[in-house]
Protein backbone atom coordinates (compact mmCIF):
# COMPACT_ATOMS: atom_id res chain seq x y z
CA UNK A 1 0.00 0.00 0.00
CA UNK A 2 1.54 3.36 -0.94
CA UNK A 3 2.14 5.63 1.80
CA UNK A 4 1.07 9.63 1.07
CA UNK A 5 3.36 11.98 -0.08
CA UNK A 6 4.57 13.75 2.62
CA UNK A 7 4.24 18.22 2.31
CA UNK A 8 8.42 17.95 1.54
CA UNK A 9 7.54 15.33 -1.60
CA UNK A 10 4.91 17.38 -2.52
CA UNK A 11 6.78 20.37 -3.20
CA UNK A 12 9.92 18.86 -4.60
CA UNK A 13 7.00 17.30 -6.92
CA UNK A 14 5.77 20.93 -7.66
CA UNK A 15 8.61 22.82 -8.13
CA UNK A 16 10.04 19.74 -10.85
CA UNK A 17 6.67 19.97 -12.72
CA UNK A 18 7.32 24.07 -12.86
CA UNK A 19 10.66 23.42 -13.69
CA UNK A 20 9.55 21.39 -16.59
CA UNK A 21 7.15 23.82 -17.10
CA UNK A 22 8.89 26.52 -17.63
CA UNK A 23 11.86 24.53 -19.98
CA UNK A 24 8.87 24.07 -22.37
CA UNK A 25 7.86 27.63 -22.62
CA UNK A 26 10.92 28.98 -23.03
CA UNK A 27 11.95 26.43 -25.55
CA UNK A 28 9.13 27.94 -27.81
CA UNK A 29 9.48 31.33 -26.81
CA UNK A 30 13.57 30.84 -28.07
CA UNK A 31 11.95 29.60 -32.31
CA UNK A 32 9.78 32.57 -31.89
CA UNK A 33 6.32 30.63 -31.35
CA UNK A 34 5.50 32.28 -27.85
CA UNK A 35 2.21 33.53 -29.36
CA UNK A 36 0.61 30.15 -28.54
CA UNK A 37 0.98 31.13 -24.65
CA UNK A 38 -1.18 34.28 -25.30
CA UNK A 39 -4.21 32.15 -23.55
CA UNK A 40 -1.95 31.25 -20.59
CA UNK A 41 -3.22 33.21 -17.93
CA UNK A 42 -6.94 32.25 -18.81
CA UNK A 43 -6.14 28.36 -17.77
CA UNK A 44 -6.62 26.53 -14.97
CA UNK A 45 -3.46 24.47 -13.87
CA UNK A 46 -5.19 21.21 -15.28
CA UNK A 47 -5.76 22.75 -18.64
CA UNK A 48 -1.89 23.65 -18.47
CA UNK A 49 -0.76 20.82 -17.84
CA UNK A 50 -2.04 19.45 -20.35
CA UNK A 51 -0.97 22.07 -22.64
CA UNK A 52 2.48 21.19 -21.39
CA UNK A 53 1.92 17.66 -21.88
CA UNK A 54 1.09 18.10 -25.50
CA UNK A 55 3.89 20.55 -26.04
CA UNK A 56 6.43 17.90 -24.36
CA UNK A 57 5.63 15.73 -27.66
CA UNK A 58 7.21 17.89 -30.51
CA UNK A 59 11.00 19.35 -30.26
CA UNK A 60 10.98 22.77 -30.97
CA UNK A 61 14.36 22.60 -32.79
CA UNK A 62 12.20 20.28 -35.33
CA UNK A 63 9.62 22.50 -35.85
CA UNK A 64 11.92 25.50 -36.25
CA UNK A 65 13.31 23.47 -39.11
CA UNK A 66 10.35 22.13 -40.42
CA UNK A 67 9.61 26.13 -40.92
CA UNK A 68 12.62 26.33 -42.81
CA UNK A 69 12.75 23.34 -44.63
CA UNK A 70 8.86 24.78 -46.12
CA UNK A 71 10.16 28.09 -46.87
CA UNK A 72 13.36 27.24 -48.21
CA UNK A 73 11.09 25.02 -50.68
CA UNK A 74 9.76 27.86 -52.03
CA UNK A 75 13.27 28.71 -54.06
CA UNK A 76 14.31 25.76 -55.23
CA UNK A 77 15.37 25.18 -58.42
CA UNK A 78 15.56 21.72 -60.41
CA UNK A 79 17.36 21.44 -63.03
CA UNK A 80 16.59 16.86 -63.85
CA UNK A 81 18.19 14.68 -65.50
CA UNK A 82 17.09 11.55 -66.94
CA UNK A 83 17.11 9.00 -64.06
CA UNK A 84 18.79 5.29 -64.79
CA UNK A 85 15.90 2.61 -64.31
CA UNK A 86 15.62 -1.03 -65.14
CA UNK A 87 12.77 -1.83 -67.87
CA UNK A 88 9.80 -4.45 -67.79
CA UNK A 89 11.11 -7.65 -67.52
CA UNK A 90 9.65 -10.72 -68.88
CA UNK A 91 8.31 -12.17 -65.36
CA UNK A 92 9.38 -15.86 -66.74
CA UNK A 93 12.28 -14.78 -68.43
CA UNK A 94 15.57 -16.44 -66.69
CA UNK A 95 17.13 -12.70 -64.91
CA UNK A 96 13.62 -13.06 -63.29
CA UNK A 97 13.51 -16.03 -62.72
CA UNK A 98 17.03 -15.73 -61.04
CA UNK A 99 15.92 -12.65 -58.82
CA UNK A 100 12.88 -14.47 -57.27
CA UNK A 101 15.00 -17.51 -56.38
CA UNK A 102 17.05 -15.59 -54.46
CA UNK A 103 13.67 -13.58 -52.65
CA UNK A 104 11.94 -16.71 -52.18
CA UNK A 105 15.14 -18.19 -50.29
CA UNK A 106 15.08 -14.82 -48.74
CA UNK A 107 11.31 -15.46 -47.91
CA UNK A 108 11.64 -19.10 -46.43
CA UNK A 109 14.71 -17.29 -44.30
CA UNK A 110 11.97 -15.24 -42.70
CA UNK A 111 14.35 -12.30 -43.69
CA UNK A 112 11.55 -10.12 -44.84
CA UNK A 113 8.35 -7.94 -43.59
CA UNK A 114 5.52 -6.41 -45.02
CA UNK A 115 5.17 -3.09 -44.37
CA UNK A 116 1.67 -1.38 -44.67
CA UNK A 117 0.60 2.66 -44.57
CA UNK A 118 -2.57 2.95 -43.69
CA UNK A 119 -3.00 5.95 -41.81
CA UNK A 120 -6.29 7.62 -44.27
CA UNK A 121 -9.86 7.04 -43.17
CA UNK A 122 -12.39 6.30 -46.03
CA UNK A 123 -14.17 9.91 -45.77
CA UNK A 124 -13.77 10.70 -49.47
CA UNK A 125 -14.63 7.78 -50.28
CA UNK A 126 -18.08 7.73 -48.85
CA UNK A 127 -16.92 4.82 -46.28
CA UNK A 128 -17.05 5.54 -42.56
CA UNK A 129 -13.99 4.04 -41.18
CA UNK A 130 -9.99 3.16 -41.83
CA UNK A 131 -9.64 2.96 -45.72
CA UNK A 132 -8.42 -0.74 -44.56
CA UNK A 133 -11.24 -1.97 -43.88
CA UNK A 134 -13.30 -0.78 -47.62
CA UNK A 135 -14.52 -3.50 -49.81
CA UNK A 136 -12.43 -3.68 -52.83
CA UNK A 137 -12.28 -6.58 -54.64
CA UNK A 138 -14.45 -7.01 -57.74
CA UNK A 139 -17.00 -10.37 -56.87
CA UNK A 140 -16.58 -11.03 -53.37
CA UNK A 141 -16.54 -7.76 -51.92
CA UNK A 142 -13.57 -8.08 -49.39
CA UNK A 143 -12.06 -5.40 -47.36
CA UNK A 144 -8.41 -4.24 -48.13
CA UNK A 145 -6.92 -5.63 -45.13
CA UNK A 146 -8.50 -9.46 -45.75
CA UNK A 147 -7.23 -8.79 -48.84
CA UNK A 148 -3.33 -8.72 -48.11
CA UNK A 149 -3.88 -10.63 -44.97
CA UNK A 150 -4.77 -13.08 -47.60
CA UNK A 151 -1.61 -12.68 -49.10
CA UNK A 152 0.37 -13.00 -46.44
CA UNK A 153 -0.93 -16.20 -45.32
CA UNK A 154 0.03 -17.07 -49.09
CA UNK A 155 2.96 -17.10 -48.16
CA UNK A 156 3.09 -17.98 -45.04
CA UNK A 157 1.72 -21.27 -46.42
CA UNK A 158 4.33 -21.45 -49.51
CA UNK A 159 7.25 -20.42 -47.47
CA UNK A 160 6.82 -22.03 -44.19
CA UNK A 161 7.37 -18.93 -42.22
CA UNK A 162 4.96 -16.13 -40.75
CA UNK A 163 6.01 -12.79 -42.30
CA UNK A 164 5.60 -10.08 -39.59
CA UNK A 165 3.28 -7.59 -40.90
CA UNK A 166 4.08 -4.45 -40.00
CA UNK A 167 0.57 -1.74 -40.12
CA UNK A 168 1.01 2.43 -39.80
CA UNK A 169 -1.98 3.79 -38.55
CA UNK A 170 -3.02 7.31 -37.90
CA UNK A 171 -3.98 9.07 -34.65
CA UNK A 172 -7.36 9.23 -36.01
CA UNK A 173 -7.60 5.55 -36.93
CA UNK A 174 -5.24 3.48 -34.11
CA UNK A 175 -7.91 2.43 -32.14
CA UNK A 176 -10.85 1.58 -34.51
CA UNK A 177 -8.05 -0.62 -37.06
CA UNK A 178 -6.86 -2.53 -33.99
CA UNK A 179 -10.39 -3.33 -32.85
CA UNK A 180 -11.07 -4.31 -36.42
CA UNK A 181 -8.22 -6.96 -36.40
CA UNK A 182 -9.69 -7.99 -33.29
CA UNK A 183 -13.28 -8.11 -34.05
CA UNK A 184 -12.21 -10.28 -37.38
CA UNK A 185 -9.14 -12.21 -35.53
CA UNK A 186 -6.56 -11.52 -37.56
CA UNK A 187 -7.93 -12.90 -40.61
CA UNK A 188 -6.43 -16.36 -39.62
CA UNK A 189 -2.99 -14.60 -39.20
CA UNK A 190 -0.85 -15.15 -36.11
CA UNK A 191 -1.84 -12.31 -33.78
CA UNK A 192 1.81 -11.87 -32.44
CA UNK A 193 3.11 -11.38 -36.31
CA UNK A 194 0.63 -8.09 -36.66
CA UNK A 195 2.30 -5.14 -35.35
CA UNK A 196 0.01 -2.05 -35.85
CA UNK A 197 1.52 1.52 -34.38
CA UNK A 198 1.06 5.28 -35.08
CA UNK A 199 2.77 7.64 -37.04
CA UNK A 200 3.65 10.62 -35.62
CA UNK A 201 2.39 14.17 -35.65
CA UNK A 202 3.63 17.49 -36.37
CA UNK A 203 1.92 21.16 -35.40
CA UNK A 204 0.32 23.38 -38.30
CA UNK A 205 1.29 26.46 -39.44
CA UNK A 206 -0.01 29.90 -40.34
CA UNK A 207 1.62 31.53 -43.86
CA UNK A 208 3.42 33.44 -41.73
CA UNK A 209 5.20 30.53 -40.04
CA UNK A 210 3.74 31.00 -36.64
CA UNK A 211 2.02 27.68 -35.04
CA UNK A 212 -1.73 27.86 -34.67
CA UNK A 213 -4.06 27.01 -31.99
CA UNK A 214 -7.27 24.67 -31.87
CA UNK A 215 -7.94 25.62 -28.21
CA UNK A 216 -6.85 27.73 -25.62
CA UNK A 217 -4.66 24.92 -24.54
CA UNK A 218 -3.87 23.11 -27.64
CA UNK A 219 -2.16 23.22 -31.01
CA UNK A 220 -3.31 22.06 -34.11
CA UNK A 221 -1.87 19.51 -35.24
CA UNK A 222 -1.41 16.73 -38.50
CA UNK A 223 0.14 13.77 -39.29
CA UNK A 224 3.76 14.11 -40.52
CA UNK A 225 3.53 12.67 -43.57
CA UNK A 226 4.61 9.27 -45.20
CA UNK A 227 8.20 9.95 -44.53
CA UNK A 228 7.43 9.45 -40.76
CA UNK A 229 7.47 6.42 -41.28
CA UNK A 230 11.37 6.27 -40.76
CA UNK A 231 10.74 7.55 -37.11
CA UNK A 232 7.74 5.54 -35.97
CA UNK A 233 9.43 2.57 -37.12
CA UNK A 234 12.44 3.30 -34.66
CA UNK A 235 10.37 4.92 -32.16
CA UNK A 236 7.25 1.86 -31.87
CA UNK A 237 10.07 -0.58 -31.45
CA UNK A 238 9.81 -2.42 -34.89
CA UNK A 239 12.99 -1.81 -35.84
CA UNK A 240 14.34 -3.30 -32.33
CA UNK A 241 11.71 -6.58 -33.27
CA UNK A 242 13.40 -6.64 -36.78
CA UNK A 243 16.63 -7.12 -35.15
CA UNK A 244 15.53 -9.56 -32.99
CA UNK A 245 14.06 -11.26 -35.69
CA UNK A 246 17.01 -11.24 -38.17
CA UNK A 247 14.39 -9.20 -40.63
CA UNK A 248 16.59 -7.42 -42.81
CA UNK A 249 13.77 -5.88 -45.44
CA UNK A 250 10.65 -3.77 -45.17
CA UNK A 251 8.40 -4.43 -48.08
CA UNK A 252 6.89 -1.45 -48.46
CA UNK A 253 3.22 -0.62 -49.92
CA UNK A 254 0.22 2.10 -49.34
CA UNK A 255 -3.23 0.75 -48.00
CA UNK A 256 -5.46 2.25 -51.17
CA UNK A 257 -3.60 -0.24 -53.90
CA UNK A 258 -5.66 -3.97 -53.87
CA UNK A 259 -3.01 -5.07 -56.69
CA UNK A 260 0.20 -4.92 -55.06
CA UNK A 261 2.16 -7.75 -54.87
CA UNK A 262 2.68 -7.54 -50.99
CA UNK A 263 5.90 -9.41 -51.24
CA UNK A 264 7.26 -9.91 -54.41
CA UNK A 265 9.96 -12.34 -54.63
CA UNK A 266 11.47 -11.29 -58.31
CA UNK A 267 11.70 -7.08 -56.46
CA UNK A 268 12.76 -8.51 -53.18
CA UNK A 269 15.79 -10.73 -55.21
CA UNK A 270 16.80 -7.91 -57.55
CA UNK A 271 17.47 -5.38 -54.42
CA UNK A 272 19.21 -7.69 -52.37
CA UNK A 273 21.37 -9.09 -55.80
CA UNK A 274 22.12 -5.55 -56.39
CA UNK A 275 23.18 -4.38 -53.06
CA UNK A 276 20.09 -1.57 -52.92
CA UNK A 277 19.55 -0.09 -49.27
CA UNK A 278 16.29 1.54 -51.14
CA UNK A 279 14.55 0.22 -54.18
CA UNK A 280 11.54 1.47 -55.93
CA UNK A 281 8.83 0.13 -58.56
CA UNK A 282 7.77 2.79 -61.14
CA UNK A 283 4.89 2.75 -64.02
CA UNK A 284 4.85 4.75 -67.31
CA UNK A 285 3.01 7.97 -66.54
CA UNK A 286 -0.42 8.46 -68.48
CA UNK A 287 0.01 11.65 -68.49
CA UNK A 288 2.06 14.87 -67.61
CA UNK A 289 -0.92 16.31 -65.30
CA UNK A 290 -1.31 12.64 -63.71
CA UNK A 291 -1.23 12.91 -60.12
CA UNK A 292 1.86 10.90 -59.16
CA UNK A 293 5.58 11.50 -58.24
CA UNK A 294 7.99 11.86 -61.02
CA UNK A 295 11.47 9.97 -60.46
CA UNK A 296 14.36 12.55 -61.46
CA UNK A 297 18.06 12.65 -61.41
CA UNK A 298 18.90 15.98 -59.62
CA UNK A 299 22.47 16.52 -59.11
CA UNK A 300 23.49 12.83 -59.45
CA UNK A 301 20.85 11.64 -57.14
CA UNK A 302 17.69 9.49 -57.80
CA UNK A 303 14.96 11.86 -56.43
CA UNK A 304 11.01 11.64 -56.92
CA UNK A 305 9.79 15.14 -57.29
CA UNK A 306 5.58 15.33 -56.16
CA UNK A 307 3.27 16.39 -59.07
CA UNK A 308 2.20 19.34 -56.93
CA UNK A 309 5.91 20.32 -56.69
CA UNK A 310 6.90 19.75 -60.55
CA UNK A 311 7.34 22.78 -62.91
CA UNK A 312 4.80 22.37 -65.84
CA UNK A 313 7.81 23.33 -68.14
CA UNK A 314 9.33 19.69 -67.01
CA UNK A 315 6.74 17.52 -66.52
CA UNK A 316 5.30 18.49 -70.21
CA UNK A 317 8.74 18.17 -71.51
CA UNK A 318 8.88 16.07 -74.44
CA UNK A 319 11.24 13.82 -76.70
CA UNK A 320 11.32 14.08 -80.69
CA UNK A 321 8.69 11.12 -80.74
CA UNK A 322 6.50 13.30 -78.57
CA UNK A 323 6.75 11.06 -75.35
CA UNK A 324 7.78 12.44 -72.30
CA UNK A 325 11.28 12.81 -71.29
CA UNK A 326 10.44 12.19 -67.73
CA UNK A 327 7.61 9.09 -67.85
CA UNK A 328 8.35 7.17 -64.56
CA UNK A 329 5.89 7.59 -61.90
CA UNK A 330 5.96 6.51 -58.50
CA UNK A 331 3.80 4.22 -57.12
CA UNK A 332 4.54 3.79 -53.46
CA UNK A 333 5.97 0.38 -53.64
CA UNK A 334 9.20 0.30 -52.28
CA UNK A 335 11.94 -2.32 -50.53
CA UNK A 336 14.18 -0.91 -47.36
CA UNK A 337 16.92 -2.19 -45.56
CA UNK A 338 16.25 -2.41 -41.95
CA UNK A 339 19.64 -0.64 -41.62
CA UNK A 340 18.99 2.19 -43.71
CA UNK A 341 15.78 3.05 -42.17
CA UNK A 342 17.34 3.20 -38.58
CA UNK A 343 19.97 5.52 -40.33
CA UNK A 344 17.49 7.75 -41.42
CA UNK A 345 15.54 7.46 -38.69
CA UNK A 346 18.07 8.62 -36.29
CA UNK A 347 20.02 11.49 -38.77
CA UNK A 348 17.15 14.15 -37.45
CA UNK A 349 20.05 16.56 -36.57
CA UNK A 350 21.96 16.26 -38.90
CA UNK A 351 21.53 19.15 -41.93
CA UNK A 352 22.67 16.74 -44.81
CA UNK A 353 21.29 13.08 -44.04
CA UNK A 354 17.37 13.72 -42.97
CA UNK A 355 14.35 13.76 -44.64
CA UNK A 356 12.85 17.51 -45.43
CA UNK A 357 9.69 19.24 -44.67
CA UNK A 358 7.09 19.88 -47.47
CA UNK A 359 3.96 22.48 -47.08
CA UNK A 360 0.73 21.21 -47.50
CA UNK A 361 -1.59 24.06 -48.60
CA UNK A 362 -4.92 23.42 -46.56
CA UNK A 363 -7.91 24.84 -45.01
CA UNK A 364 -7.70 24.62 -41.45
CA UNK A 365 -9.91 25.65 -38.54
CA UNK A 366 -8.61 27.14 -35.82
CA UNK A 367 -8.62 29.83 -32.80
CA UNK A 368 -8.04 33.28 -33.75
CA UNK A 369 -6.23 35.99 -31.66
CA UNK A 370 -9.45 36.86 -29.76
CA UNK A 371 -9.77 33.42 -29.04
CA UNK A 372 -12.60 32.87 -31.27
CA UNK A 373 -13.00 29.98 -33.00
CA UNK A 374 -12.52 29.87 -37.12
CA UNK A 375 -14.02 27.73 -39.59
CA UNK A 376 -11.51 28.17 -42.99
CA UNK A 377 -13.02 28.55 -45.89
CA UNK A 378 -10.04 29.03 -48.07
CA UNK A 379 -6.42 27.68 -47.55
CA UNK A 380 -4.88 29.57 -44.41
CA UNK A 381 -2.22 27.11 -43.32
CA UNK A 382 0.73 24.83 -43.92
CA UNK A 383 0.73 21.69 -42.60
CA UNK A 384 4.36 20.44 -42.49
CA UNK A 385 4.84 16.56 -43.65
CA UNK A 386 7.87 14.50 -44.87
CA UNK A 387 7.64 12.26 -47.83
CA UNK A 388 9.06 8.45 -47.73
CA UNK A 389 10.76 9.29 -50.89
CA UNK A 390 13.17 11.85 -50.05
CA UNK A 391 15.13 9.18 -48.47
CA UNK A 392 16.18 8.07 -52.04
CA UNK A 393 19.25 10.22 -52.82
CA UNK A 394 20.64 9.32 -48.65
CA UNK A 395 20.22 5.51 -49.63
CA UNK A 396 23.23 3.72 -51.38
CA UNK A 397 22.71 2.45 -54.99
CA UNK A 398 18.98 2.94 -54.87
CA UNK A 399 17.12 1.34 -57.65
CA UNK A 400 14.31 2.01 -59.70
CA UNK A 401 12.27 -0.78 -61.20
CA UNK A 402 9.71 -0.20 -64.04
CA UNK A 403 6.61 -2.48 -64.22
CA UNK A 404 3.30 -2.70 -66.10
CA UNK A 405 0.99 -0.73 -64.37
CA UNK A 406 -2.01 -2.96 -65.33
CA UNK A 407 0.23 -5.74 -63.30
CA UNK A 408 0.48 -4.05 -60.00
CA UNK A 409 -1.17 -0.61 -59.70
CA UNK A 410 -5.02 0.16 -59.22
CA UNK A 411 -5.49 2.42 -56.62
CA UNK A 412 -8.75 3.58 -54.73
CA UNK A 413 -8.28 7.12 -54.00
CA UNK A 414 -11.55 8.62 -55.01
CA UNK A 415 -15.16 8.00 -55.01
CA UNK A 416 -15.99 8.79 -58.71
CA UNK A 417 -13.38 8.90 -61.84
CA UNK A 418 -9.88 8.33 -62.41
CA UNK A 419 -8.21 6.04 -59.38
CA UNK A 420 -12.11 4.98 -57.82
CA UNK A 421 -13.47 2.17 -56.63
CA UNK A 422 -14.99 1.38 -60.51
CA UNK A 423 -11.80 2.13 -61.99
CA UNK A 424 -9.90 -0.25 -60.04
CA UNK A 425 -12.51 -3.00 -60.15
CA UNK A 426 -12.21 -3.04 -63.79
CA UNK A 427 -8.45 -3.32 -63.96
CA UNK A 428 -8.45 -6.27 -61.38
CA UNK A 429 -10.78 -8.43 -63.59
CA UNK A 430 -8.43 -7.27 -66.83
CA UNK A 431 -5.37 -8.64 -64.91
CA UNK A 432 -7.44 -12.00 -63.90
CA UNK A 433 -8.52 -12.27 -67.43
CA UNK A 434 -5.09 -11.70 -68.68
CA UNK A 435 -3.36 -14.35 -66.76
CA UNK A 436 -6.12 -16.92 -67.63
CA UNK A 437 -5.26 -15.80 -71.54
CA UNK A 438 -1.67 -16.71 -70.88
CA UNK A 439 -2.11 -19.90 -69.24
CA UNK A 440 -4.12 -20.70 -72.67
CA UNK A 441 -7.42 -20.88 -71.29
CA UNK A 442 -9.84 -20.31 -74.12
CA UNK A 443 -12.86 -18.71 -72.89
CA UNK A 444 -12.49 -16.21 -70.49
CA UNK A 445 -15.04 -15.52 -67.95
CA UNK A 446 -16.24 -11.56 -67.62
CA UNK A 447 -16.09 -11.97 -64.38
CA UNK A 448 -13.21 -13.58 -62.87
CA UNK A 449 -11.53 -12.60 -58.98
CA UNK A 450 -8.35 -14.50 -58.35
CA UNK A 451 -7.81 -14.66 -54.30
CA UNK A 452 -4.87 -14.08 -52.76
CA UNK A 453 -4.74 -17.32 -51.52
CA UNK A 454 -5.07 -18.99 -54.56
CA UNK A 455 -2.29 -16.82 -56.16
CA UNK A 456 -0.95 -13.40 -55.09
CA UNK A 457 1.31 -12.96 -58.25
CA UNK A 458 1.36 -13.66 -61.81
CA UNK A 459 4.13 -16.26 -61.52
CA UNK A 460 2.53 -17.92 -58.86
CA UNK A 461 -0.90 -18.62 -60.54
CA UNK A 462 1.31 -19.89 -63.03
CA UNK A 463 2.94 -22.31 -60.99
CA UNK A 464 -0.29 -23.10 -59.32
CA UNK A 465 -2.26 -24.01 -63.06
CA UNK A 466 0.32 -26.02 -64.39
CA UNK A 467 0.10 -28.35 -61.07
CA UNK A 468 -3.15 -28.25 -60.27
CA UNK A 469 -5.39 -26.76 -63.44
CA UNK A 470 -9.25 -26.06 -62.84
CA UNK A 471 -11.63 -26.69 -65.53
CA UNK A 472 -14.10 -23.42 -66.41
CA UNK A 473 -14.97 -24.82 -69.65
CA UNK A 474 -17.84 -23.10 -71.01
CA UNK A 475 -19.16 -20.82 -68.35
CA UNK A 476 -18.00 -17.46 -69.67
CA UNK A 477 -20.72 -15.40 -68.46
CA UNK A 478 -20.94 -16.20 -65.17
CA UNK A 479 -18.38 -15.16 -61.96
CA UNK A 480 -15.73 -17.18 -61.06
CA UNK A 481 -13.80 -17.48 -58.19
CA UNK A 482 -10.11 -18.80 -57.72
CA UNK A 483 -10.94 -19.52 -54.17
CA UNK A 484 -7.49 -21.24 -51.56
CA UNK A 485 -8.16 -24.56 -53.19
CA UNK A 486 -9.13 -24.04 -56.92
CA UNK A 487 -12.21 -22.60 -58.61
CA UNK A 488 -15.77 -21.97 -57.89
CA UNK A 489 -18.65 -20.25 -59.39
CA UNK A 490 -21.25 -17.77 -58.81
CA UNK A 491 -24.49 -17.94 -60.33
Amino acid sequence: MALPLSSGAKRLNMNKSLEHEGTIKEAFFSIGQGQIFRFWKELNLKERELFIEQLSRFSPKECFRAWDDIHAEEQKVIQPDIPSFIPRLNPFCSKSSHFREIGEDLLQQGKVAAFTVAGGQGTRLGHMGPKGTYNCTPIKKEPLFKHFAQSIKFFEQRYGQSPRWFILTSLENHQETQKYFNENNFFGLEKERIFIFKQGMMPVYDLSGKLLLKEKNQLVTSPNGHGGSFGALLDSGALGLMEEEGIDYLSYFQVDNPMVYCLDPAFIGLHQHERSEMSSKAVQKQSAQEKVGTFLQINQKLHVVEYSDLPKQISEEKNPDGTLRFPLGNIAIHILNREFVKRVAEAKESANNRLRYHGALKAVNHLDEAGNHVEAQTPNALKAETFLFDALPLAQNPLVMEIERGEEFAPIKNAQGLDSLETSHKLQLLRAQKWLKNENYEEIPEKVEISPLFAPTWPHFSERISKNRPEIGSIAKEKVIFDELGTSVLK
